[in-house]
């Protein structure tokens, strides 16, 4: 097989938090007195950095980026027990440990929030690494990506990327590295099907397209 290196991104690829992410942002919108929007809206907007988003459902000369972030954050937390895991994804995560692949979680999202979630559904010990954020609204996985990859030796082209976002194809693309989407997460298939890299609706597909 070609590759011999995974990048996974978190949210929306491997976990299942769209709906809870959603919700919390209606919550939000709510508190403020901002009009809800639809899950749709939502799959066809969300965008990283978050502050993207944020700028086209919040007046941002209003609130505080950082503020809306915490508090939508507490709200995910307060909404955490409606999440799990995508069907099919940890098995694609035991196959590739199987494979002596490396695996490595490269994410936007928090990394002591992917942590503590990754061990409440044991699937920590399928990764080398958790390369997360400090900062959610501005931090760039680009620049995390490309120090790790330097760092440990990753060959890009033995290297794939698995994202659900037109963020995580661009990303792919800064590092030189091979890229598929997940159409079951944050973004709609249709966002995704305009990156011009295999979208997939389902993780064994995944999986034959690699093992091809």
């Amino acid at each position: 097989m070609k590759y011999k290196n995974i990048l996974w991104d978190w949210n929306g690829t491997i976990l299942n938090d769209t709906p809870v992410a959603f919700e919390a942002t209606n919550i939000l919108l709510e508190r403020y007195g901002y009009p809800a929007i639809t899950l749709e809206y939502y799959r066809d907007n969300i965008d990283t950095p978050i502050v993207n988003f944020y700028s086209k459902i919040f007046d941002l000369n209003k609130h505080d980026i950082q503020m809306l972030d915490e508090e939508w954050g507490v709200l995910y937390n307060q909404l955490s027990d409606k999440i799990g895991l995508h069907k099919g994804v940890e098995e694609l995560l035991h196959f590739f440990v199987d494979e002596n692949y490396r695996q490595v979680v490269l994410s936007a999202f928090r990394t002591e929030v992917i942590t503590k979630y990754a061990r409440k559904f044991s699937v920590e010990e399928y990764f080398e690494d958790i390369l997360g954020t400090q900062n959610i609204v501005m931090e760039s996985k680009t620049i995390r990506g490309r120090r790790y990859m330097t760092e440990h030796k990753f060959a890009p082209e033995q290297t794939l990327y698995i994202g659900d976002t037109v963020h995580d194809c661009d990303t792919a693309l800064a590092l030189c590295v091979d890229c598929v989407l997940f159409s079951g997460g944050q973004q709609s298939p249709k966002l995704l099907q305009q990156c011009g890299v295999p979208v997939f609706d389902s993780f064994s597909e995944i999986k034959k397209y690699i093992i091809i």
